[in-house]
């Protein structure tokens, strides 16, 4: 019989199992609607099955988001229907902590600069399961234009290129394409072209000629291993293995110093023209002033001036000969007659002495000057 007591017990067990369900489920699922994460999407143009919601999304082989959202393009924007465009739309949640704490908009200007480089996304498979997650990789952007697409994505765009099952699928189907274009016709007449010139090529290497030709595809041959044989003893040299990326670092650095350098080589160039063009300007006006025939009698001219200017010259040069001895002269007749030099300045200098006292005695006494000494001084206090 059961009690009350055990309907209470059984219902408090029930009550508290479904909270701790739920505080479960809140604690592992809960976090991720606090996490911050940046939207980005892509189209693809192929079949993504085993692609679901979750996926895990790398950029060489690390984890950097997940499937959000998978969808057909038509539904979310409107432009897809006027273009009649069939494209799978994925929109992946991107952890932010993994690119050095960039703002959404830093990561939208890296996704653009990254993408124009060559950055692609490719489904890929994770092995037996069939199971897919989107590998993000970098491809030849000229060999791997993104999809036509006539609209503007909200997010930030990455484009796709074919996974590596699509392609085979594709080679696959374009060799079975071409197979069954051929006919029974063309296939006879191809196996007959190819055993007449199995016949041609046997005959000719029967031949004289063919052996010789044999004989000197041998020694080629032989030339050829030689060669490849010591490429493999350079190649095996431990110092190739810095020349060669020594080499591919010192091309990468001329190949950005020209990319640098671009406007500048173009406008030295067009620099350079101009006075290529200006020199054969140049050399053109010479050449019609050396073929006028008033150049001739200004050469028959100039040998006479030359002859003048040459006497002239040896004229200033007897004379400068001369000036140097008359100088020579001079300081030899000053060296003698230094002692009475300097007493006639001394006497000199006296004389202008006397001359200032002279001077000064006239401008105090002018009268003096003419009558005498000047009169005594009174002196009242002897009255």
């Amino acid at each position: 019989m059961v009690r009350k007591k055990d309907y209470f017990k059984l219902g408090l067990y029930i009550v508290l199992g479904t909270g701790m369900l739920l505080a479960v489920v809140i604690i592992l699922g809960a976090g991720r609607y606090f996490q911050t994460s940046y939207p980005l999407e892509t189209y693809f143009d192929e079949s993504v099955n085993g692609l679901s919601v979750g996926s895990p999304v790398k950029l060489r082989g690390v984890q950097v988001g997940r499937v959000a959202e998978i969808n057909f393009v038509t539904n979310i924007y409107e432009l897809s229907h006027t273009h009649e465009v069939r494209y799978v739309y994925v929109r992946c949640e991107v952890n932010p902590d993994l690119f050095e704490e960039m703002t959404e908009k830093e990561f939208n200007a890296h996704i653009e600069r990254e993408t124009k480089r060559g950055m692609r996304i490719r489904t890929t498979s994770l092995g037996l399961t069939g199971q897919l997650f989107l590998n993000t990789i970098y491809e030849d952007p000229k060999a791997n234009p993104p999809l036509p697409i006539k609209w503007t994505p909200r997010y930030a765009y990455v484009p796709s290129v074919p996974s590596t099952l699509s392609r085979i699928e594709e080679a696959f189907t374009t060799i079975s394409k071409t197979l069954s274009g051929l006919k029974q016709e063309d296939i006879e007449s191809i196996i007959t072209d190819v055993k007449s010139i199995v016949n041609t090529l046997d005959n000719f290497m029967k031949a004289e000629g063919g052996k010789e030709a044999g004989a000197k595809i041998l020694d080629i041959l032989r030339s050829t291993e030689s060669i490849l044989a010591r490429s493999d003893e350079i190649l095996a040299d431990p110092a190739a293995e810095t020349i060669i990326p020594n080499t591919a670092s010192v091309l990468a650095n001329v190949n950005r110093i020209t990319e640098e350098s671009a406007d500048d080589i173009i406008q030295t160039a067009a620099e350079a023209r101009q006075a290529i063009a200006g020199f054969k300007q140049a050399t053109l006006n010479l050449s019609k002033a050396m073929a006028d025939p008033r150049m001739d009698e200004a050469m028959d001219n100039i040998a006479p001036t030359l002859d003048n200017i040459s006497k002239a010259s040896a004229a200033l040069a007897a004379a400068v000969g001369k000036v140097h001895i008359l100088v020579n002269r001079l300081n030899g007749v000053v060296a003698s007659e230094e002692t009475n030099i300097r007493s006639i300045l001394e006497d000199t200098r006296e004389i202008m002495l006397n001359v200032k006292e002279l001077t000064d005695e006239a401008k105090r006494y002018p009268s003096g000057l003419f009558f005498g000494t000047p009169p005594s001084k009174p002196h009242p206090e002897n009255n």
